[in-house]
């Protein structure tokens, strides 16, 4: 539905909860909005340059450890924190915890701002572990970030982002996964672009651990600069605020500066 007051569906799995979605090549699931639904019901139409916001996305809440929450700084404690528009907590003491499985999945024209610091994005993944499994997966043209992993150890490949308001790749509060075999297409045609990868580990505590650490390989990030709509992508890869990663393998091209380590 159109968010409509600030309220806005969205699909949230919850920590426990497992989401099986699997699909295959030629018939992937679809999580879409109604008024894409009824486009594609009166005519089959290519990809939507400009239409983002018409659905909240999907929201995932593992029990992986995260760096920032509830009385985080005491080693003894469960770090735990609550997720991106009201979506429940997130966050435990279990690395390979198991949201399920995404795979052959599409996800459009997702995303709600309900504040400039609480988000919805096409898929959050939050404290999620790695007996999650993320593989050929299209998220597209969401209103705020294509994915973004709040800490955890997800691991996820074969995924194309396109069309991103935001920035198409996301992670933040100490996220731990790899990412391989990944495709951005940034878009200029909606007026708002920015990061290709925007990356942090704990914005308070640039030292909190763990420490957000992924490994990137194989990738193409491809930005939208020069554009004459002056909406041009800003940064390739911008790693901040405690962050460190390792980065194979990756191809950065159309973005006002390539790599930003602030």
């Amino acid at each position: 539905a159109t968010p409509t007051s600030g309220v806005t569906s969205y699909l949230v799995v919850t920590r426990g909860s497992r989401l099986e979605a699997t699909g295959t090549a030629t018939q992937p699931i679809v999580f879409t909005s109604e008024q894409d639904h009824l486009r594609g019901r009166t005519s089959p139409v290519a990809l939507n340059e400009t239409e983002t916001g018409e659905w909240g996305g999907i929201v995932v809440n593992g029990l992986a450890t995260i760096n920032k929450g509830t009385d985080c700084e005491l080693a003894a404690n469960v770090c735990e924190r609550e997720g991106e528009g009201d979506s429940g907590l997130y966050g435990g003491d279990d690395d390979t915890d198991n949201s399920g499985t995404f795979s052959y999945m599409q996800v459009r024209y997702a995303g709600y701002a309900f504040t400039a610091d609480n988000e919805l994005n096409g898929i959050a993944f939050q404290g999620v572990g790695s007996g999650t499994t993320m593989q050929y997966v299209h998220v597209h043209n969401g209103a705020d970030d294509g994915i973004e992993f709040f800490g955890g150890t997800a691991n996820a490949k074969y995924i194309v982002i396109t069309g991103a308001d935001d920035d198409s790749i996301d992670w933040t509060n100490g996220y731990r996964g790899y990412i391989q075999y990944a495709i951005v297409m940034q878009n200029a045609n909606q007026g708002t672009t920015d990061q290709g990868i925007e990356a942090d580990s704990n914005s308070s505590n640039n030292d909190a651990l763990p420490r957000a650490y992924p490994s990137l390989s194989n990738l193409t990030l491809v930005g939208s600069f020069p554009a004459a709509t002056g909406a041009e992508s800003d940064i390739g890869i911008l790693l901040r605020e405690g962050t460190g990663a390792n980065i194979y393998n990756t191809i950065i091209v159309g973005f006002q500066d390539g790599i930003d380590i602030d």
